[in-house]
């Protein structure tokens, strides 16, 4: 589409940017806040950071990222059961966690910090990079979106979502601002913190495209981006190697384990589709019927979008659907639409009259609070 090839649009003034930064500390200083809310009213006789561990988190992957900030990878026992599972869940959450460890703080404490940290610094970035193409109003709504959405408390445990959410836009405000070897270390660290950081290559490679299209002359430095996402991820497959002997040893445990691999995301709608007939209610609403409109809804905003959309940022996304959607076994795939960053912009960049945001505000803000509210209830959400 015109108009969208070179991000044209002016940044927001430093001002706003410290706005939206204090906005969003405040939206996560306050969703961590309603947890321990709703842990004390459930549990009062109990440790509120007991309730939301125990209770809240039990089900979750941040018992796994803790245990692995204390104890690291290896083979065995001997340091916490399934310890030999841990490959599978990437290094530098639980690295950043370790820094922690020598001051003997509570790395559930720790984590839960540094996650509203990194959502006020990703929504930032967000906001940056969504004015550069759609333009400051746009900007805003994409930032309300992202923290309206079903899920979004998920940024606030400690967790990968926030930190990977930080990465994915401050790799693309490098880029889009022609900081091409900040980008590329951005890169890296995407793809040691998940699977899916690695996509942040196609989207340099065609975002270089456009750049040749507009008459600019290639550098040697426009690499890169490109091969930052791509070293991260090989030293992920190292790390494997050098633990377990197998560069994809992750993909034998998870499927040994949780049943899980890749697949087209027809197939995963298919399975999930499978499960609510044969599950009680709740399992096949939160399991089933859940997953397969989530995945619906994703494709139809993108197919909506498609001509509103930057191409990069159209490649990214439809990537982004089509590996995280292609698992056998998607029963996060709520928490998973949090680490693909063209989603929000994509329906900011829709909702182009006041109707249509006060609609989509309205709509996934009483999502979000039903979606809260089950989980903080023990639904199986994951």
């Amino acid at each position: 589409p015109q108009g969208h090839t070179l991000y044209g649009n002016r940044l927001p003034t430093a001002r706003q940017q410290w706005a939206v930064a204090g906005a969003a500390l405040g939206w996560a200083a306050a969703m961590l806040g309603l947890f321990c809310l709703v842990a004390r009213v459930q549990a009062p006789a109990t440790p509120i950071l007991q309730t939301i561990q125990n209770q809240f988190c039990g089900g979750l992957d941040a018992r796994h990222y803790i245990d692995l900030a204390q104890h690291g990878y290896g083979a065995g026992e001997t340091g916490f059961a399934e310890q030999y599972l841990m490959i599978v869940f990437f290094p530098l959450y639980p690295w950043l966690l370790r820094l922690f460890v020598p001051l003997g703080a509570n790395l559930w404490v720790a984590g839960m910090g540094l996650n509203l940290c990194f959502t006020a610094a990703g929504v930032v970035l967000l906001y940056r990079c969504t004015a550069r193409a759609f333009g400051e109003q746009a900007a805003r709504l994409a930032c309300v979106l992202q923290l309206a959405v079903p899920g979004s408390f998920f940024l606030v445990l400690p967790q990968t979502e926030a930190l990977f959410f930080f990465l994915n836009f401050a790799f693309l405000d490098a880029l889009q601002s022609r900081r091409f070897a900040l980008a590329g270390a951005w890169g890296v660290l995407a793809a040691l913190c998940r699977a899916n950081g690695v996509l942040l290559a196609g989207y340099a490679v065609l975002h270089l495209v456009l750049l040749l299209r507009s008459g600019q002359r290639p550098k040697l430095r426009w690499v890169l981006p490109v091969a930052g996402p791509a070293a991260g991820l090989g030293g992920y497959l190292w790390l494997n190697a050098a633990v377990y002997g197998n560069p994809f040893q992750f993909t034998i445990y998870q499927r040994e384990h949780w049943t899980n691999g890749f697949q087209l995301f027809t197939d995963t709608i298919q399975t999930m589709y499978g499960y609510i007939g044969k599950l009680d209610s709740p399992l096949a609403w939160f399991i089933g019927l859940w997953t397969v409109v989530l995945i619906m809804a994703e494709i139809a905003l993108l197919a909506a979008a498609a001509r509103r959309l930057p191409p990069d940022w159209l490649l990214l996304g439809a990537a982004g659907f089509g590996l995280m959607n292609g698992q056998l076994w998607l029963i996060s795939a709520q928490r998973y639409a949090l680490g693909m960053p063209a989603l929000a912009p994509a329906l900011a960049g829709l909702c182009d009259t006041r109707k249509k945001r006060m609609l989509a505000v309205h709509l996934l803000g009483g999502l979000g609070f039903l979606y809260f509210m089950a989980f903080t209830h023990h639904a199986p959400i994951y």
